[in-house]
């Protein structure tokens, strides 16, 4: 049944006075006073530094309960009287982030007459790669000060950056119900007829729920897989049409961080887990491997296939687990480069060869971005969860 032209402008009447009041009889109203506060949800927010790590930015902004009658002007600064409010609130002994570490944009904010919130300012922290995060903690407080015209609400007053040395990987992402692929390639003539290349991808299968999972490639070509019609459902397999390899030294211990390498060379393929070699040169009758992007056809409409991280075929081949640290080489790395100290969990973005680097470090968002100079981004069909780690173990 339909509201009456009275009814709704009964229940509009009230919103439409509480608009037009003034602050003052706002607060009269809601029975609290209208204070300024740092617009960010929680206390502190920790910062994950490696060594050589690059700079890192953040905005914050001020805001209200309800609009001002006046303009609110503050700043936003460090503060470092609160370090040892911050050792005292979280148990950690942490050192004051030194100053010429940070940079901010516009220190002063305004919030203008009948505005909730100030634009926001960038904080910049600079040359976080040099400092000594191994070994201590560091932190900075930032506060807001010199307010004029209006209280400051004590429990958001101040909020807390705080740097950390960080493991060679920390978040890794989910690929349980999703996959990721590429509309088009920056550098297509670089997966085009390869003769030689390594691929590479640090993996965790958390349960072997499906018959076949899928890590990367093209179904019907050359395919990185686990399980099949035969073959357990944690044991990898490669795949090119018709021709297919697997033994049991290539099995996922569920729940267990595995680095694998394949490596092509002119028809022969061999892979090592974990740096030790689990298949010798095997050979499936194909000299050359392409892996094209999807174009118009993600849905393979047109029965043709294409590259994928954890698809081949159909939707109920994912993976029900984790990846990171996923690159394709040109060339054959041989068995010293792929145990060189790190290898599994780092390399350099410009190394020779690198056609692709998707460390899936973002955390956040559906785009795996390509860490090599190529551009190679790669778009998750959905989102998804991006869990935290510490590699190695």
């Amino acid at each position: 049944m339909k509201l009456s032209r009275n009814i709704i402008a009964a229940l509009f009447l009230p919103c439409l006075l509480f608009s037009c009041k003034s602050e003052d009889e706002q607060m009269k109203v809601i029975h609290f006073d209208n204070k300024l506060f740092l617009s960010i949800n929680q206390t502190s927010e920790d910062i994950l530094v490696k060594p050589g790590a690059a700079d890192v930015t953040r905005t914050i902004s001020m805001a209200t309960a309800i609009p001002v009658d006046k303009d609110i002007t503050a700043t936003v600064a460090p503060d470092m009287s609160l370090v040892k409010d911050f050792r005292a609130e979280f148990g950690i002994d942490a050192q004051p982030l030194p100053t010429d570490n940070v940079c901010i944009e516009n220190p002063r904010l305004t919030i203008r007459k009948g505005a909730v919130a100030s634009p926001s300012t960038t904080i910049e922290f600079i040359d976080l790669g040099e400092l000594d995060t191994q070994d201590v903690v560091y932190v900075l407080p930032i506060a807001i000060k010199h307010v004029d015209g209006i209280d400051v609400l004590r429990s958001k007053q101040h909020y807390y950056y705080v740097f950390k040395g960080a493991a060679l990987v920390n978040v890794v992402c989910n690929f349980t119900d999703n996959r990721a692929g590429a509309k088009e390639w920056s550098t297509p003539e670089k997966f085009t007829n390869m003769r030689t290349f390594t691929c590479e991808a640090l993996v965790r299968q958390n349960k072997a729920t499906n018959m076949i999972s899928t890590l990367m490639g093209v179904e019907d070509h050359y395919l990185l897989r686990i399980g099949d019609a035969g073959v357990p459902a944690n044991q990898l397999q490669i795949s090119s049409g018709n021709s297919k390899v697997s033994n049991n030294k290539m099995t996922f211990p569920a729940g267990k961080w595995v680095h694998v390498a394949c490596v092509f060379d002119n028809g022969s393929t061999t892979v090592y887990f974990d740096g030790k070699k689990v298949l010798d040169a095997a050979s499936l009758g194909r000299t050359s491997v392409t892996w094209p992007a999807y174009g118009d056809d993600p849905k393979e409409q047109n029965n043709a296939r294409y590259f994928w991280l954890g698809y081949s075929y159909s939707s109920d081949r994912y993976l029900d687990g984790e990846m990171c640290e996923v690159r394709i080489w040109d060339h054959c790395l041989t068995e010293e480069e792929i145990n060189q100290t790190n290898h599994f969990y780092s390399v350099d973005p410009n190394s020779e060869g690198l056609t692709a680097y998707w460390k899936m470090d973002e955390g956040d968002g559906q785009v795996l971005k390509d860490s090599s100079p190529n551009g190679n981004d790669l778009t998750l069909d959905k989102a998804t969860r991006w869990p935290r780690v510490s590699l190695p173990e």
